[in-house]
């Protein structure tokens, strides 16, 4: 159920604004505080040099955090918003698969 949930029409028109979320212009700055998409510090790459850490504790409850709570993935798609998947009638498909061919002509 999960697999035709994930495959449908619906999550493929809205695909987009997932990944602007996670990977886009929305997981950082302005647009990732319109979205309500913040996190805390720790969980962005970057911004903090764990190594550079001098107090063993402050290092170690960076470690913790991190560890425990993950990290946001590294923003690929930093300018402008991802484009919308086309939609099913959009999408290409192989001619067996158009209605419009013969059955006799289908595999």
């Amino acid at each position: 159920i999960q697999r035709l949930a994930m495959e449908s029409e619906y999550v493929s028109k809205h695909i987009n604004h997932w990944i602007d979320l996670i990977f886009g212009y929305k997981q950082r700055g302005a647009e990732a505080e319109k979205a309500n998409n913040v996190f805390h510090y720790l969980s962005y790459e970057g911004t903090v040099d764990i190594d550079k850490i001098t107090d063993e504790l402050e290092r170690q409850a960076a470690e913790s955090h991190i560890q425990n709570f993950g990290q946001t993935p590294s923003q690929l798609l930093i300018r402008e918003p991802h484009p919308e998947r086309n939609t099913e009638e959009k999408r290409w498909k192989p001619l067996m698969y158009n209605e419009l061919v013969p059955r006799r002509l289908r595999c």
